[in-house]
């Protein structure tokens, strides 16, 4: 997340897109990195305990959770797939893609944070 914010700042405060691309870039790729060594396994671990406890909230969350970060992580995927063979050209519809996209990966990572102090703070 703190690699998303210093992206943003590059493209909002600095007007610097090459730096804002090549950040965010690095955000996506580590963030697929973690979604594929890190994150699916242990969903899949818990799928069980998950389909379970369905009605409870942190498992409702525990459910959102991934299916915002994939959707977030396939949108970054489609903004940079977009944008590379245009270089710096970028219409209005990109941008509110880009929106969208740093919305969902937010709620995503909020939600990340619930479920670890859910299942890992408070339990």
């Amino acid at each position: 997340m703190i690699i998303l914010v210093i992206g943003a700042y590059y493209a909002k405060r600095k007007l610097r897109y090459a730096v804002h691309g090549k950040v965010m870039g690095v955000a996506l790729l580590l963030n697929a990195i973690s979604i594929l060594f890190v994150m699916a396994p242990r969903l899949f671990e818990n799928l069980g305990f998950l389909r379970s406890t369905i009605t409870q909230p942190p498992s409702q969350i525990g459910v959102i959770h991934p299916i915002l970060g994939v959707v977030a992580e396939i949108l970054g995927l489609t903004v940079m797939a977009t944008l590379r063979p245009c270089g710096s050209k970028m219409g209005t519809n990109i941008r509110y893609l880009m929106r969208i996209t740093i919305t969902m990966w937010t709620m995503a990572f909020l939600l990340g944070v619930i479920i670890y102090i859910a299942f890992y703070v408070l339990m």
